[in-house]
């Protein structure tokens, strides 16, 4: 490629990856933050971005030296811009996915967030019977045996079966 060409593919090329950045960023951040206007958001937009530029501007040297029967020509400065965009399409795509997700993700957790403290406060219908022995029933006892040192009544332990039961000695 000719230095004028080679020059003016660059430029169009940063213009175009720095233009195509900041509105990511910027969509991004309100697409991340949601109705609410979350907080942290500006961060992770800057990331995602950040690693958008990268690969573009990767893209971008890389179609600058690639194919040098492609030069000479405006048809061919033509051609590796076309090339070019298509390149930043996918890749704009491929952002556009990561910021989804990740909103996805921030919508999950919150949602689990707003849902937990309502498993810890359970509010009994005023309909739902419940039946709860009293403590002073001579009926109710523990199914157990007590820790040694704790209060409480042994169970009582149904008479053997003759040499036939559970409880030989």
């Amino acid at each position: 490629m000719p230095d004028n060409d080679l020059t003016g593919f660059l430029l169009i090329g940063l213009v175009i990856v720095v233009a195509d950045g900041q509105v990511l960023h910027r969509g991004g951040r309100r697409y991340l933050s949601g109705p609410e206007g979350g907080e942290g958001s500006s961060s992770l937009a800057w990331m995602v971005v950040t690693v958008f530029h990268l690969v573009s501007f990767g893209v971008l040297a890389l179609l600058s030296v690639v194919g040098p029967q492609w030069s000479g020509s405006t048809a061919a400065l033509v051609g590796r811009l076309g090339i070019f965009l298509l390149l930043m399409a996918v890749a704009h795509v491929l952002t556009l996915a990561v910021l989804a997700r990740r909103r996805q993700d921030r919508i999950v957790e919150e949602h689990y967030q707003d849902r937990e403290p309502e498993r810890d406060t359970y509010v009994r219908p005023a309909t739902e019977v419940v039946v709860e022995p009293a403590a002073t029933d001579p009926a109710w006892r523990p199914a157990v045996t007590p820790v040694p040192g704790q209060d409480g009544p042994h169970p009582r332990v149904g008479p053997d079966l003759g040499n036939h039961g559970p409880y030989r000695t």
